[in-house]
């Protein structure tokens, strides 16, 4: 049952708009309340340490906490909030005093604890599933990512001929966009989803061994490519490919550079396991940091001539320094979850006129702004253990298919997160669950996946056994004392039938034997031709 809610968390969450719409988004709140009850209603099954779980609750509960009501001389002091105590003097008296709490705007509080059920339920939810359903749920953000990419180019073609059958409202019109609203988002979903698929076609070559019977393919090309593992290399290579050119016209620039550097890491951290493993040898290694070289070399100019960037880069820069002087101005409290739509236009810069800023453009410092110090710790405890889960990830078994799984998945991570240095993907809801899946998968005890893995290849085989076997010999036969013999048969008949194979020769030289009387074709010995002479 969990199982089958992630696939239908994972499936619709990107439809309408990426889960931006009310609707979309009120169904994947709906569709995570119930998987957090599947997944904690037997917490024994799910597989998470106590550090872990700690940072999971407290994502959840903590920014519940600006909801809670303060006494209200208490919720006057907090940092920041001057300048609404006195816009409140001037608005008249309601009869019901409403209870102050430390968030500005509740409202935004309560939607963005409730937007946080979504992610932090597929954290736990796969947490709770077997190796086999992980590697499912990986294989359908691969097929997403495709489909995304697919329909990105298709959005871009109709565009240049000025059809629009496949746009989305409100999106960037000349760009590949898939079902998001903003190129840079779709950008980052690929940016998770093409190391996974990076870490299959790696996995697929490196199963080219010759030692194991597959051809060697170097030396026979067609027999090898023709193998499983070859198939799989072609089949992972031509969505790697596809995704490569999805990104690309996205037009993101920040996308592209992404794109680049996930494949060039990918390339390093994978190729060794080439060489060593794989027929290939050590020309794998050449050849594998070669393609991604010059698939690197091929994207850089694109950033140049065909990417554009979302903001101007004056104008990016000043939106990050009035959100620091803002984020300092609510220090350690912060604003409120969710607060910084509503909160920043005092701080927005004159440059950018009218313009309604939604967003600071970079999560980082929209969390300082929003929670203040917990802004910054929670996110460093993240950190704290994504790196100390890569020294146990590399160190594990590196030829299982689920160590390539998790560093894919901990390459994805680490793209989507330098994303968010300069974008805002984690409030997409879509982008949310695919970096959760991604986050809990590279967090899951290697040792389990590895442990699984290897209990599962000791299964015995249910398909027959083709090997051949010796036929066992077979019984002497001895023809019963009544039987009746045949009297042309009397050579044969006084040998017994110890071979059915020798009993029928034995059986062809008697009858070639025989002779009709008065011939001497029973003598063996040749005749004379002395008697003739004489």
């Amino acid at each position: 049952m969990t199982f089958g809610l992630l696939l239908a968390v994972m499936a619709f969450t990107p439809l309408f708009r990426a889960g931006a719409t009310p609707l979309a988004a009120l169904i994947g709140q709906m569709l995570a309340i119930g998987l957090l009850t599947l997944s904690l209603w037997w917490p024994q099954r799910i597989v998470i340490g106590p550090g872990q779980a700690a940072i999971a609750l407290a994502l959840l509960l903590l920014p519940a906490l600006y909801l809670f009501p303060l006494p209200p001389d208490i919720a006057t002091l907090l940092p920041g909030r001057d300048l609404y105590n006195r816009a409140a003097s001037y608005l008249p008296q309601s009869p019901v005093e409403l209870p102050a709490g430390a968030a500005i705007y509740p409202g935004a509080a309560g939607a963005a604890v409730l937007s946080l059920l979504l992610p932090v339920s597929v954290f736990l939810g796969v947490r709770a599933l077997k190796p086999a359903q992980i590697s499912v749920l990986l294989g359908l953000v691969i097929a997403i990512a495709a489909l995304q990419a697919l329909l990105g180019l298709l959005q871009y073609g109709t565009a240049q001929t000025g059809g629009t059958p496949f746009a989305v409202e409100g999106s960037h019109r000349w760009s590949a966009v898939g079902t998001y609203a903003n190129r840079n988002h779709l950008a980052g979903l690929i940016e998770m989803a093409l190391p996974l698929t990076l870490a299959l076609l790696f996995y697929a070559l490196s199963r080219l061994r010759a030692d194991a019977g597959a051809p060697a393919l170097l030396h026979q090309p067609a027999a090898a490519v023709g193998s499983r593992p070859g198939q799989s290399a072609m089949l992972y290579g031509g969505l790697a490919l596809l995704l490569i050119l999805g990104v690309v016209f996205t037009r993101s620039r920040t996308g592209i550079t992404l794109t680049i550097l996930g494949i060039v890491i990918a390339a390093a951290l994978f190729s060794r396991q080439i060489g060593r493993k794989s027929a290939l040898g050590p020309a794998g290694v050449i050849l594998a940091l070669a393609v991604a070289g010059g698939i690197s070399i091929g994207l850089a100019p694109v950033l140049d001539r065909f990417s554009v960037s979302g903001l101007e880069d004056n104008a990016r820069w000043q939106l990050f320094d009035q959100t620091l002087l803002g984020a300092g101005a609510f220090f350690p409290i912060g604003s409120g979850p969710g607060a910084f739509p509503a909160v920043f236009p005092p701080y927005q810069p004159l440059e950018l006129g009218n313009a309604f800023i939604n967003r600071a453009h970079n999560d980082y410092l929209e969390w300082f702004f929003d929670l203040g110090a917990l802004g910054v710790v929670l996110p460093g405890l993240v950190l704290v253990l994504y790196v100390s889960q890569w020294r146990r990830v590399l160190t594990a078994n590196s030829g299982a298919r689920s160590t390539y799984l998790q560093i894919g998945s901990g390459i994805g991570v680490l793209l989507l997160s330098f994303h968010e240095f300069v974008d805002y993907n984690l409030y997409t809801p879509a982008n949310q669950v695919v970096f959760a899946l991604l986050l809990s998968v590279f967090l899951y005890p290697p040792d389990l996946l590895a442990d699984t893995a290897k209990r599962r290849s000791r299964r015995k085989r249910r398909t027959p056994d083709l090997e051949p076997k010796a036929r066992p010999e077979p019984a002497s036969v001895q023809p019963p004392t009544d039987q009746i013999q045949n009297p042309f048969l009397t050579n044969a008949a006084a040998a017994p039938l110890t071979d059915p194979a020798a009993s029928g020769a034995t059986t062809q030289r008697a009858i070639l034997s025989q002779e009709l009387p008065g011939s001497h074709a029973a003598d063996p010995a040749p005749r004379s031709t002395a008697g003739k002479d004489a």
